[in-house]
């Protein structure tokens, strides 16, 4: 979709409406010289250098404010909601497959811990790379559905590096001080 753009030169008059048409403004704008006093229109045509070495003031630019989506992005974004609002590993497992044939899945919390549930092991276990990674700079959220995810692919999963991983991890969540809230006064 093309970006809308309006532009004007900074002392030229704004856009006119006559007759159902718009008129735009001339690169130079005219001075009325009814508003100047005879007198000093002489002294300033003496003084005021020509325009041909006056350099040309650059015109603005700035972006019209569009806020529209495209409709693949309004997909994207309506697929990430789903995929964190669903449950069950075959409802995950199908909006995480939809997502990794357009994009993949952005390495946040929220959509990792969900990807922990996907059918395929192999997501899983990039899942759990990226949660580590996410972990070495945040504070770990939604533990008890974490710890609940990471103990089912510690009993459960198929491949023993999964499993190892999914231990690893468990171990790593528990070690990391939980922040508590402050109490209401």
């Amino acid at each position: 979709m093309p970006v809308l753009i309006a532009a004007r030169r900074p002392d030229s008059p704004r856009l006119m409406k006559v007759s159902n048409r718009s008129i735009a403004a001339s690169a130079q704008p005219k001075r009325k010289s009814a508003d100047r006093p005879a007198e000093s229109q002489t002294q300033e045509q003496d003084t005021r250098p020509s325009t041909e070495d006056k350099p040309r003031r650059v015109a603005r630019i700035a972006q019209a404010s569009v806020a529209v989506l495209d409709e693949q992005q309004a997909r994207r974004e309506r697929l990430l909601e789903r995929l964190v609002t669903c449950e069950g590993r075959s409802a995950i497992s199908r909006i995480a497959d939809e997502l990794f044939r357009d994009a993949g899945v952005p390495a946040q919390q929220q959509y990792q811990i969900q990807l922990l549930e996907h059918v395929d092991e192999a997501k899983a276990d990039a899942a759990l790379d990226a949660l580590y990674r996410l972990f070495q700079s945040e504070l770990p959220i939604k533990r008890p559905i974490l710890d609940q995810r990471l103990r089912r692919l510690e009993d459960e999963a198929d491949e023993k590096s999964v499993r190892e991983k999914a231990a690893a991890l468990r171990r790593f969540v528990r070690s990391v001080p939980q922040i508590k809230p402050a109490r209401a006064s």
